[in-house]
């Protein structure tokens, strides 16, 4: 069975603790991972105050577990794409589950909560019924419904602490 990189956050976004993979991924020796601010790995850095309001706007909404994608940097410059689901944990931390995807580093970042992605998904069905099956549109729109399927499962997965990949 394939571990998925794992990380334990605090409420600030730090790194308290990290599987192998999740290791392996970064780059990095546990002990930097933990030394290093919130925000380090980022490759998109927000300003004080983007971050202030995004986590006033999740606080503010019962800090819903999110789903999107990201890019990392990890400390030697290099870039990995990555999809990303992040889930509160009872002692407070929260569990963030990362798998690298194939896809362009420069592409920005998205960030979902799980009732945003569960939304557009059925949205997208919705879509997909209105048009022919064999229609350009129907193969964009069944795209986006496995990519929000594919988001809603690693929600799902970092919730429940699921070790399998779907």
């Amino acid at each position: 069975m394939i571990d998925e990189p794992r990380v334990t956050l605090d409420s600030q976004g730090a790194i308290l603790d990290a599987n192998p993979a999740a290791v392996a991924l970064y780059g990095l020796t546990l002990d930097e991972l933990r030394a290093a601010p919130p925000g380090a790995f980022s490759a998109e850095p927000q300003s004080e105050e983007a971050q202030a309001a995004f986590r006033h706007d999740w606080e503010s909404s019962g800090r819903p577990d999110m789903v999107g994608t990201a890019t990392l940097r990890r400390l030697d410059g290099t870039t990995v794409r990555v999809r990303f689901g992040i889930t509160a944990q009872p002692d407070a931390t929260y569990l963030a589950i990362l798998r690298r995807i194939d896809a362009p580093t420069d592409a920005p970042s998205e960030v979902f909560t799980a009732g945003e992605v569960l939304a557009r998904w059925r949205a997208a069905e919705r879509e997909l019924q209105a048009v022919p099956l064999d229609s350009p549109e129907a193969s964009l729109i069944q795209r986006e419904i496995d990519r929000f399927r594919q988001a809603y499962q690693q929600v799902f997965r970092a919730s429940r602490g699921d070790e399998r990949l779907a």
